[in-house]
């Protein structure tokens, strides 16, 4: 298996954490909606990421692809700009949304650590999108 299969798996998994957080969130709108349910909190977006998250998927893509040595060209750029710091960080703020239900407040180090783990990962295998 190469960079590039690991890469692709990594961003399919990015799309399905996204995507399984946007429902839940969607489904504590609709029973708030339908009286079963408490009002949804802002911070239960995912696209409300933390400067952190952005920072450590930016500074592991970087690292990747100072390893794979990548020759930086604008589409090459704008690729590690979407796949390498902006999924990443979103899918581990998702990480942080299923896991709070959107409360910051109540996240634990160890859900921290995991959600960290998803935007390092993705950030770092985001180079094997780019050849």
């Amino acid at each position: 298996m190469t960079i590039e299969h690991v890469a692709v798996i990594a961003l399919a998994v990015e799309v399905v954490i996204m995507v399984l957080a946007r429902f839940g969130t969607e489904r504590r709108h609709w029973n708030h909606h339908k009286r079963r349910g408490p009002v949804p909190l802002r911070k239960d977006d995912i696209t409300l990421v933390s400067a952190a998250l952005y920072a450590l998927a930016a500074v592991a893509m970087a690292v990747g692809a100072l390893m794979a040595r990548v020759e930086l060209s604008l589409s090459a750029v704008g690729t590690f700009a979407l796949f390498g710091v902006l999924l990443p960080a979103f899918a581990a703020n998702s990480v942080l949304v299923m896991a709070t239900r959107g409360r910051p407040e109540t996240v634990t180090w160890w859900q921290r650590g995991i959600a960290c783990a998803v935007a390092a990962g993705g950030g770092l295998v985001s180079v094997g999108l780019v050849g």
